[in-house]
């Protein structure tokens, strides 16, 4: 897709400045980046967890092995923030 916009001076040069500042030498692809940083943190959640979804289906484990292993991470978060509480 190509896009084409007008920017007023301005925001040309503010642009240009953020672009260098970032390490590009071309404005178009410091553009690219920042569309492409925006619109992946518009993701919806499942979007997200697709990748996870994916994996823990190929990797066989059962919903009720997945559940006690949450379960358990819980647990030692949890164990670990009180120890650090007491201290």
């Amino acid at each position: 897709m190509t896009l084409t916009i007008e920017l007023t001076p301005e925001i040309e040069e503010r642009l240009k400045n953020k672009a260098k500042a970032s390490g590009f030498e071309e404005v178009s692809e410091y553009a690219k980046k920042v569309l492409e940083d925006d619109t992946n943190k518009m993701r919806t959640f499942d979007e997200i967890l697709a990748p996870f979804r994916q994996s823990v289906e190929e990797s066989g484990v059962s919903d009720d092995e997945l559940d006690e292993l949450f379960t358990k991470a819980r647990k030692e978060v949890f164990a670990e923030k009180q120890s650090k509480k007491q201290k």
